[in-house]
């Protein structure tokens, strides 16, 4: 910039030693010398690198049967991102959970554009593509619900991140109307004891242990007319000793018109365990859920949702859940929205009396 500010002075020079040479225009580079003051930002900042800080805010009350109702400022997470040259750009998000209780980089990523939109690498921390929630809609100020699907937590964690490196990419050559897209990558993996629950296998950002194994994963999608459908599938073991392996399929449909939004998403792992450890007999744990969001716009702020979800799981039947979700969202502005929302909920087939009514504001900014 510094250079751009001084153009008129330079061109004044060139009047100066016209009768030198007309053309001759000479503008020295800045010099590369060491500050006393700053470090390695202002150094970056001097090579025009822009930076842009963006975020979003969750607020939240909620108010659950037979327990205290509660506030929660559940996130206050920021973005920072940089287009560095046409082709290279990085992203990072920061979170700041449950007012500071938990502090995490949710992922931290560079692309380089290889061939236009037809092929990026994409290398660091990156949200796994298992699906349309997790990679583009988790954020709460673009959901249309207050809680995440079972699905969303315990099948595919989301916000799911892992380390490793991607290919992707959306092919718009092929047809203006039809784009299909894909991602394939490698990562360290989800990880932990055996038999432990999806969820908490997240977070194995440094690959220390005796498990050498790397997670590969896919996903296939095509774009039409603001409806997307893919398929995605992940595997990897997860355990130290290198044996026991978990895999993940799953489908996203997702439908955004101007007023009338449907989504819905069908995930299931199948998980190893021993039976017999002394014998290394292995057998599979299967885990399924799925959901079906509704959700139309009556007015430009006023938004009724619905949606049901169910989850499965084979180790704890008495885990097994399904829940309908009744919804009114006020959108404030384009990027924030208050929401209200009743869950009605039975665990296990019963109903033990755990329903839930949250409120929650979202912003993003």
């Amino acid at each position: 910039m510094q250079k751009y500010l001084l153009l008129p002075f330079f061109l004044g020079l060139s009047t100066v030693g016209f009768a030198q040479d007309e053309f001759d225009i000479t503008i020295e580079e800045e010099p590369e010398t060491r500050s006393a003051t700053g470090s390695f930002g202002q150094r970056l900042a001097k090579e025009a690198s822009f930076v842009n800080f963006n975020g979003y805010i969750t607020n939240e009350f909620k108010s659950v049967q037979g327990r205290d109702p509660s506030f929660d400022q559940h996130y206050f997470n920021v973005f920072i991102s940089s287009q560095l040259t046409s082709r290279i750009s990085v992203e990072g998000q920061l979170e700041y959970e449950h007012a500071g209780k938990d502090i995490d980089l949710r992922y931290g990523f560079a692309d380089y554009e290889l061939i236009e939109e037809a092929l990026i690498i994409r290398s660091g921390k990156f949200l796994v593509p298992a699906g349309e929630f997790n990679e583009y809609l988790y954020p709460e100020y673009l959901s249309k619900t207050v809680e995440r699907a079972y699905v969303n937590r315990e099948i595919t964690p989301s916000a799911w991140g892992e380390v490793g490196v991607q290919a992707r990419g959306r092919l718009t050559k092929l047809s203006p109307k039809v784009i299909p897209y894909y991602s394939v990558y490698v990562v360290n993996g989800l990880h932990g004891e055996e038999g432990a629950g999806i969820r908490d296998l997240r977070g194995n950002d440094r690959d220390k242990s005796a498990n050498g194994n790397k997670a590969i994963g896919a996903n296939l999608g095509i774009e039409v007319a603001n409806i997307k459908f893919s398929t995605n599938y992940y595997q990897g073991k997860y355990t130290n000793d290198n044996q026991l392996g978990l895999s993940i399929l799953g489908t996203s449909f997702y439908m955004d018109r101007e007023k009338l939004s449907i989504w819905s998403e069908a995930h299931t792992a199948n998980q190893q365990i021993f039976t017999d450890i002394d014998q290394n007999e292995i057998t599979s744990l299967r885990k399924y859920g799925y959901y079906v969001l509704v959700g139309y716009k009556i007015t430009e702020h006023w938004e009724p949702v619905v949606r049901y979800d169910q989850i499965v799981l084979d180790d704890a039947p008495e885990a097994d859940r399904n829940r309908l979700t009744l919804g009114l969202n006020y959108h404030i502005a384009k990027n924030a929205v208050v929401k209200t929302n009743y869950d009605i909920i039975q665990n296990g087939g019963e109903d033990v009396e755990d329903n839930q009514f949250s409120l929650q504001l979202s912003i993003g900014f």
